[in-house]
């Protein structure tokens, strides 16, 4: 019996879930909770950094880790009601683990007393250490956003700003201190650790070696 199509299926099929494996890797180490408030001044929630009184004035910290649960963050409403119509996230996060990003994806769960929606135009900028990068977008339904294609990857100890706009579909955060929505947020890598290197070299090198058999 000629084994050796099935050899290389075998060994073909474990480099193809390794990649998949790396391609689709989503989460966060410690699946982290904070809450934000919207500043009613200008609308803004501010989410790591100097400006954010709650969670900061570092950046926030993310390690990405595929068996992780995601960034859970409940957005409410300041002390007083604000207008509504757009609400703009600045985000300051940095990479706290040893993995690069490549990519960004947040999903509006709304739990709250509004209803939020993402645009195809949400994302207006993104930063690595305080410098611009190249990036695409795509929305799911209003719900899922995900920024994707990175010009450069953010890594390991490198902060990444992201500016947005968040839609409402009601016009003012009544009554004040109330939980507006919940959003889900991971970043996720389509480059592989060393490890994962490490292992796809060896199926091709016995899948040299079953060619040459």
């Amino acid at each position: 019996m000629n084994t050796q199509p099935l050899k290389i299926a075998l060994i073909l099929g474990s480099a193809w879930l390794l990649a998949s494996t790396v391609a689709f890797a989503q989460g966060t180490a410690s699946s982290p909770s904070t809450v934000h408030e919207v500043d009613p001044s200008t609308n803004t929630v501010w989410i790591g950094g100097p400006n954010d009184l709650i969670n900061g004035p570092a950046p926030y910290p993310i390690d990405l880790d595929a068996s992780g649960g995601p960034w859970r963050k409940q957005i409410y409403s300041g002390p007083i009601a604000g207008s509504g119509g757009g609400i703009l996230f600045r985000e300051t996060i940095l990479n706290a683990g040893t993995e690069p990003w490549t990519d960004w994806h947040e999903i509006n769960v709304n739990l709250g007393s509004q209803v939020g929606i993402w645009g195809t135009s949400s994302v207006t900028d993104l930063r690595i250490n305080g410098t611009s990068i190249g990036f695409t977008t795509s929305v799911t339904g209003t719900m899922i956003l995900d920024v994707d294609s990175f010009s450069q990857p953010v890594l390991p100890g490198d902060v990444l700003e992201i500016d947005k706009q968040f839609a409402l579909t009601t016009a003012l955060f009544s009554p004040p201190n109330t939980l507006l929505y919940t959003l889900l947020e991971f970043p996720t890598s389509t480059i592989p650790e060393p490890t994962t290197l490490v292992l796809l070299a060896v199926c091709g090198v016995a899948l040299s070696g079953t060619r040459r058999r």
